[in-house]
């Protein structure tokens, strides 16, 4: 038996010897940092610049492979509590660093960043509590983004009508739409192509414009039945079943098979053919529009006629932003060198790879103000127009965005399922559009309820919050402004100071 055990043991060391071999880093003569990303092609030229930025620098040489198989949240929580994860771990959602940081699996950066250059002051102030928790850093951008409306000129130019403005109240929205596809559907026999205004609307961020809030001003509970909230849901319903501007389900089900096979059923490529007007997404959007417009030139056509038009809104015109960033494994065995690598996304190398690439906006907005971000010489497209350049439309809706809401008692995820869900019953005519915000508000509170009662850790602070809310509510009484600091909604924080409802000195 001795000797069985004896000949295992040799063939597993012998095996664990291969695999060790069988590693980039262990063929690597300088550290190797493994990114847990998405498989953008961008990354193999970011990679390569960070090198060259080292080098330029005089700093450590250091290898950085792209970890794209593990970098799934679910993934990153398990090899993280495991001790294996990534050494540089991407998100794109703020909950999943907050759930990230409190599982311990993030380094806390705050006082490197100050130290090193890559702090909250290098970025986009509405993206910075999509970095922190408690006010301690733990992520810096590779990238950031705000949506608009990106507009196929040549839609509009087909049925004699002029480009919609860039800026646009609800009600001009509505009217250019309802022009736009009573034109585009005039002949339309009900088998072949229908035309549309736009894929979606974005509800949450319509009836953000409309002083609609999910949360209160201490983010301790849910106030979505709003009269906000419910204009913005009764839009869309009216939108998508009266109007005709946004497809039903059951329109989305014709689209492969009315439109042919070359469309390929994504909202781009319709986008791209004139069954959707307008696309709603970030300037990423240009990687493949790009692509699309190169096509086009190599088969005797013209550039791709683009526009960008901001979201419609209400009295309170305010945009939403989002972001990817990028945090260190707090159980990294590099955590040093992944500073390097910190450090450079807020360079002008790292940076003007966006600027180039259209992979959304950088991280550091100073690059912003580039000629070669706003008239990039070889896309002339972009911004040689009457209506003007669609890279800057991009960065000044970023430099009017809020931050995300959410509420430290309960998980983003879960409060945007019940929103998701309630919504969809609401659409499919299974509750009233009364009955569909109530829901969605006492359901979210109930997971408040629920996640204190298995965290009771956090009670204290909820507490503390629930009493300030009810001295801003007994000032909101007596019409009385309420002082900023008590405020901890980023979103109720600016649309007091707009509409000169907030004590600001207090």
């Amino acid at each position: 038996m001795k000797a069985l055990f004896s000949i295992v043991l040799a063939v597993l060391l012998v095996a664990a010897f291969f695999t060790w071999r069988s590693l980039p880093e262990s063929a690597s003569d300088v550290p190797v940092l493994y990114w847990a990303t998405d498989p953008f092609p961008a990354r193999a030229e970011q990679i390569r610049t960070f090198r060259y930025w080292l080098k330029k620098n005089d700093y450590p040489d250091i290898d950085v492979r792209v970890d794209s198989v593990n970098w799934s949240p679910e993934k990153v929580l398990i090899q993280g509590v495991s001790g294996v994860a990534a050494d540089l771990l991407d998100h794109t959602a703020a909950w999943s660093l907050r759930f990230r940081q409190a599982l311990g699996i993030l380094e806390d950066l705050t006082d490197d960043a100050l130290r090193l250059g890559f702090d909250l002051s290098q970025t986009w102030p509405a993206v910075r509590g999509d970095l922190t928790v408690d006010g301690r850093q733990y992520a810096y951008p590779t990238n950031v983004s705000s949506d608009a409306l990106w507009v196929n000129v040549e839609e509009f130019e087909r049925v004699g009508m002029e480009v919609p403005p860039k800026q646009w109240t609800v009600e001009e929205f509505e009217r250019i739409g309802k022009e736009y596809v009573a034109r585009a559907n005039a002949n339309w026999d009900g088998r072949s192509r229908r035309h549309f205004f736009l894929p979606m609307s974005d509800t949450m961020l319509l009836a953000s414009t409309m002083g609609g809030a999910v949360y209160n001003e201490t983010q301790s509970a849910s106030v979505i039945d709003s009269p906000g909230f419910r204009r913005a849901l009764g839009l869309r319903y009216k939108w998508t079943y009266v109007d005709r501007l946004l497809p039903s389900e059951a329109d989305r089900g014709t689209f492969t098979s009315a439109a042919g096979g070359n469309i390929g059923g994504t909202d781009m490529s319709l986008f791209e053919n004139g069954t959707f007007a307008m696309l709603r997404a970030g300037r990423y959007a240009l990687v493949h529009l790009r692509k699309f417009t190169d096509e086009r030139r190599e088969e005797g056509f013209g550039a791709m006629k683009l526009a960008v038009s901001e979201d419609p809104y209400g009295d309170f015109q305010n945009s939403y932003c989002y972001v990817r960033g990028t945090a260190i494994y707090a159980g990294g065995r590099h955590k040093k060198d992944a500073l390097y690598f910190m450090m450079y996304l807020t360079s002008e190398e790292y940076n003007m790879n966006l600027v180039r690439d259209g992979d959304a906006l950088p991280p550091n907005p100073k690059f912003l103000k580039t000629e070669e971000f706003l008239r990039p010489a070889d896309r002339p497209e972009e911004w040689q127009h009457p209506w003007g350049s669609v890279h800057e439309t991009f960065a000044n809706i970023m430099a009017g965005a809020i931050e995300t809401e959410f509420s430290p008692f309960v998980l983003e995820a879960t409060a945007g399922r019940i929103f998701a869900e309630t919504g969809d019953k609401y659409m499919n005519n299974m509750l009233t559009l009364e009955e569909s915000t109530a829901t969605m508000q006492r359901l979210i509170n109930e997971e408040i309820q629920r996640e204190l009662e298995e965290s009771p850790s956090r009670l204290p602070r909820y507490r503390e919050r629930v009493e300030t809310q009810k001295r801003i509510d007994a000032l909101k009484a007596r019409g009385e402004k309420v002082p900023l600091s008590w405020i901890t909604n980023p979103y109720w924080r600016n649309y007091y100071k707009l509409h000169g409802l907030a004590d600001e000195a207090r």
